[in-house]
């Protein structure tokens, strides 16, 4: 695990603060010579988010030791074409390629709806990310606060999505609450995408807001569904995760067993029978985009824009 402390030096950088952390890397606000604060994102190849310690209550403290419970830090799931995924902690060679792929989209991003990469720095033959330090607050400690959420916010992900799309990302890949920050200009703005790999047996994500492992478009409007359900209901919808035979191949189980499991799977209460007045039209919405295969990110998009109208 990191061991950095307020003050240290790193690289050409003063370190200021702790801002957080995720499954395989903290990040620190620091401020350069110039006086130019900015935050550095550094590999930390302690494991995925069931292996990382968590404090025994929630809270919105930032601590390097551990991460708040309902915090959903990303796994690294390692796929079987039979077994389905498991998983794994990575090493630091796999997590630094993490980060340069990580650096390689924020560069082509130019801060339009993420974080702009200024440079990347290498620190002991590491990179080290230096990215824009943004002021304002994420959804998970929207969340927390009990500030509320605009399903504007939600809207203009979609929208952002969307746009990634035309720069010829498959996908974000782990859009959560903790990844979504609201600057205090009310800029929405899209932390740590996950680029893809050319290994087929792994995917970098979190299982709670990708239950099917999935590297497309649809994975990230899944993800968002997830949000407007937690937003809505106060819990996720789905008690295990991931899907049973994410990943796996055809054949590993008889269609009629996968079927079946798929339907108990996706048989999650709807959010007006948690919560009365939750509209229809969300729920509605909600359910086509986590059980509907081919309702995709533009339909989001879409319907929410015209609730939003008629709203």
């Amino acid at each position: 695990m990191l061991q950095i402390t307020n003050g240290q030096r790193i690289g050409r950088f003063q370190v200021l603060g702790f801002l957080g952390r995720g499954a395989f890397a903290q990040v620190f606000l620091a401020e350069g010579r110039d006086g130019r604060r900015v935050a550095l994102k550094l590999g930390d190849e302690s494991g995925g988010g069931r292996f990382l310690h968590r404090f025994h209550e929630i809270t919105g403290e930032r601590n390097p030791m551990g991460v708040s419970p309902d915090e959903t830090p990303a796994e690294a799931m390692f796929l079987d074409p039979v077994e389905g995924a498991r998983a794994e902690v990575l090493d630091a060679s796999e997590v630094d390629l993490l980060l340069w792929d990580e650096a390689r989209l924020l560069e082509q991003a130019k801060g339009e709806g993420f974080p702009e990469l200024y440079d990347v720095a290498e620190v002991d033959g590491r990179p080290v990310l230096v990215e824009e330090a943004i002021d304002g607050y994420t959804i998970r400690e929207r969340i927390r606060s009990l500030e509320g959420i605009k399903l504007s916010w939600l809207l203009e992900v979609a929208r952002k999505l969307e746009r990634t799309q035309e720069w010829g990302w498959g996908c974000h890949g782990d859009v959560k609450p903790e990844n979504i920050i609201i600057g205090v200009d009310e800029r929405v703005v899209l932390l740590d995408p996950v680029a893809a790999t050319d290994r087929h047996d792994l995917i970098v994500t979190t299982p709670w807001y990708n239950p099917f492992l999935l590297r497309s478009a649809k994975g990230d409007a899944q993800a968002l569904g997830v949000i407007l359900y937690e937003l809505l209901c106060g819990a996720l919808p789905f008690e295990q995760v991931p899907f049973r035979y994410a990943g796996c191949g055809e054949g590993a189980a008889p269609s009629d067993d996968r079927d079946l499991l798929l339907s108990m799977f996706l048989s999650f209460p709807r959010p007006r029978d948690i919560n009365p007045r939750s509209p229809r039209e969300l729920d509605r919405i909600l359910h086509r985009t986590v059980a509907d295969e081919n309702y995709s990110l533009p339909h989001l998009r879409h319907d929410l824009e015209s609730f939003l109208l008629v709203a």
